[in-house]
């Protein structure tokens, strides 16, 4: 509705909208059982995938398939800039990056958030 109309729907739940968090767990909720089933670790805030695998190769082949599902099977856009395989250390997710010392895994707050306070 604008001021009080009823106007034709464009078709698409704006993003971060009171509708978007229940939509996205309805329909991501298939990709969910799919990633299990291929026993692919990953953490998901809805509309943020996040896998880490061991190689690039691994990297590259995860994010196709995972692509291919969301945008043929669920029919949902994957946006092109914000997805990437890369290292965990040079990645934001959530607020929060990964870092290693001496063979152990980290979590921290990313830099460019803390460095905003």
């Amino acid at each position: 509705m604008l001021e009080g109309l009823v106007s034709p729907s464009r078709g698409e739940n704006t993003q971060g909208g009171p509708l978007s968090p229940l939509l996205s767990n309805v329909m991501l909720h298939e990709l969910d059982k799919e990633l299990e089933d291929e026993a692919i670790g990953f953490a998901a805030m809805r509309m943020t995938v996040t896998s880490i695998v061991k190689s690039k190769k691994s990297g590259d082949r995860v994010m196709n398939s995972v692509s291919q599902f969301i945008e043929k099977r669920l029919k949902l856009k994957v946006n092109q800039d914000k997805s990437a395989v890369d290292y965990p250390t040079n990645r934001k997710f959530l607020g929060f990056s990964f870092y290693c010392i001496d063979g152990v895994s980290r979590i921290r707050v990313h830099p460019k958030i803390h460095s905003k306070g």
